[in-house]
């Protein structure tokens, strides 16, 4: 299911996975920025490929989140 309404972070996660969507709940401070800086990111990406959201892409955002990493993607535009 895509969702492309506006929704909160809190009930996007719900809808990708409720263990993650908890562990998110969790995060505070620099993690918790961290975390929904990548989440967003994330999802902006799937609504403009029109795909659903990776349970495993979030996971990873909320792991790298708590080790104090921002990890994004590398694109052929940041690449060089």
């Amino acid at each position: 299911m895509i969702l492309t309404e506006i929704h909160p972070l809190a009930d996007r996660l719900k809808a990708i996975d409720h263990i993650q969507a908890r562990r998110y709940s969790k995060l505070m401070g620099p993690p918790l920025d961290i975390a929904t800086e990548g989440i967003l990111r994330h999802l902006r990406a799937c609504d403009r490929m029109d795909v659903n959201p990776d349970v495993a892409a979030v996971r990873e955002i909320i792991d790298d989140a708590l080790n104090g990493r921002r990890v994004f993607a590398e694109t052929f535009n940041n690449a060089a």
